[in-house]
This record gives C-alpha cells, structure tokens and sequence, in this order.
C-alpha cells in the first residue's frame, strides 16, 4: 500500500519537545546511578556484521534483525541488541582490562516487529553489563541497578520475574526442537493440562513429566525455592535453585518485595547460562525489560569470560513516570 512521504514507517516515531525531556530525564537518572556504582559508558557502532547478533543470541533474534549489504558485500545489520555488540567490544577492544570491567549504555536497538503490535520497530534501551565475575554477589548488583533506577525514577509498582534457564533446559534439550517448542509455549502460558498432554506425547520419562508437571505452580516468593529443590530433575536444576538462593540471601527486604521468582521462566535470548528475569511495571502490558546471566556468549568473540546484565526499554519508562 503506498504511503505518503509525510508519514514515518511503521513502528519509528517522532519525539516532540515533552517526549524528549522524559527520556532525557530517564536517561539522566540512569547515568546518574550508574555511574555511582562504577559503571563506564559505551556506545558501539549502530550496524555490525551480521554474525555479532545470530552466533549468541538464538533465532529468535536472527530473525527480526534489520540487514542490508555494505559496498564490500559483507552482510550487516542494525544494532538489535546491547549485549552481544557490547560483548564483543569487551572480548577485542577490552581484551586485556583488569576485571571485573562494568559497562553502561543509553541507546537505540532496531528490530523487526509486526506492523500493529505492540513494540516498535526502534526503540531506545538502557542498561548495564558487569563482566568477569561468575558470583552471584554480580547477579545481585546487576539486579539492584535495575530496581534502584526503577525507585530514583519515582516508579514504585513493579515486579521482577526471576528464574534460572538451567531449571527448566535440561528438560527440553532431549526432545525434538518441534517438541520442545511446543512445551516451552505450554511452559509460558502456565497452561498445567497442555503442559503434561505434550509432555506425554513427547515420550519424556516420568521424573520429567512430573517437573513439567509442578512447573506452573513454580511461582511466588522465595519460600517456592525450597519446593522448587524438591522436584529438581538433575545436578544442573539443582545449581540453579541454590544459586537463586544465594541471591536472594543477598537482596534486601525492600528488593525482595519487587522480586517473584519462576522456575517456569523460558522468554528471553537464547544466550543465558543461568539467572534470567523480566521487569514489569503497572499499566504495562508486557515485560519493559531483560536481564541475566550469559557466561558463554563473550567466548563466542574470543575471550572466555563470565557476564551478566540488564536492559530496560526507555520508551516505556518515559511513558511511565509519575506526574
């Protein structure tokens, strides 16, 4: 259908004059605090080499990124993601700094979106990455930055929905990815009587089908740790639940009101190694934010190291500050 030059594309904007300002503010409050915890601002190249986003972060992303071909016929894209391209700095350009390394940014990822959802194709994010410490004293710094940038913005109802990928991929990394895909989307809906129909039809043993089982009632404070370790399926589920443990001992009482954890966990990137979360905030109707644990991905660019980190999107938050 022909549009009109004097439209902008789907899923871009225009940001008048008060649009602005609260994402300046946004971003004024965030560099602020970041830089009180000794974080160092960023800013990688707005296109990479293609390989940069699909070797790390899974098909999930690699389909949505925006391509073209530069004049040496290479295949690049758009930034879609902080992350990989900020792992892939620290792993060439800060090979050889001292450790841990903290890194901050403010700025825009472009992906394609359905035209009529509801993310746009451009949107601006924030964020942080602390590089090369596999504690989860480094989980918990990176998971209070956010709830500490939340409450200096005035924003005060919202909840993080945390877990840990290695609870719930040993159960589907022996099934067909078909089968697996199939019980990640049953997994997400909390849906329990689709859950154990697919579980039974994929063939999974009966100590599997009884965690698939239990998975959507894997969700509260953290006392559903200690039921969580109960049904735990192997040593990796096992690791996970203590290593959410160890955080949670780590929060304070007012982090732990905003904190819901869920062993059911399965959305994000295809990098995360361990603790994953999203962040949602009243009156939002989806997640305004990622984070977590992807010790494997800087590896992929040529320096082993462990990582964890969060984003959140400016937009929503800009959208969502008090008056």
């Amino acid at each position: 259908m022909y549009r009109s030059i004097a439209e902008v594309p789907p899923g871009s904007q225009d940001l008048l004059a008060d649009d602005v300002r609260r994402r300046r503010r946004v971003q004024a409050a965030w560099f602020s605090l970041a830089e009180q915890f000794g974080y160092s601002e960023v800013v990688p190249p707005t296109f990479e080499y293609e390989e940069v986003f699909t070797r790390g972060a899974g098909p999930g992303l690699a389909d949505r990124l925006i391509r073209f071909v530069d004049r040496d016929g290479r295949r690049v894209a758009l930034r879609a993601d902080f992350t990989s391209a900020i792992a892939r700095m620290a792993a060439t350009k800060l090979r050889d700094a001292h450790l841990p390394i903290r890194l901050c940014y403010a700025g825009k990822v472009y992906r394609q979106e359905s035209e009529g959802g509801a993310r746009r194709r451009e949107t601006f994010q924030l964020g942080a990455e602390l590089i090369g410490d596999a504690s989860p004293v480094a989980d918990v710094e990176i998971l209070r930055l956010a709830i500490r940038v939340l409450h200096d913005l005035g924003i005060r109802d919202f909840q993080i929905n945390v877990g840990d990928v290695r609870f719930v991929r040993p159960l589907l990394d022996e099934l067909s990815p078909l089968a697996a895909e199939r019980l990640r989307e049953a997994i997400d809906r909390k849906d329990r009587a689709t859950l154990a129909a697919h579980a039974r039809e994929a063939g999974t043993s009966e100590a599997v089908q009884r965690v698939l089982a239990e998975l959507p009632t894997l969700i509260g404070r953290s006392v559903v740790l200690l039921r969580a370790a109960a049904v735990a399926a192997d040593a990796g589920a096992d690791e996970a639940i203590r290593s959410l443990q160890d955080c949670d001992a780590l929060l304070t009482e007012q982090e732990k009101a905003h904190v819901v954890y869920d062993l059911g966990e399965v959305r994000g990137l295809g990098y995360y190694t361990g603790a994953q979360w999203e962040v949602f905030v009243a009156g939002v109707g989806r997640a305004v934010g990622f984070g977590g644990r992807y010790d494997g991905l800087l590896g992929l660019y040529g320096a082993d190291r462990p990582a964890v980190g969060f984003a959140l999107e400016t937009d929503a938050l800009a959208d969502a500050l008090p008056a």
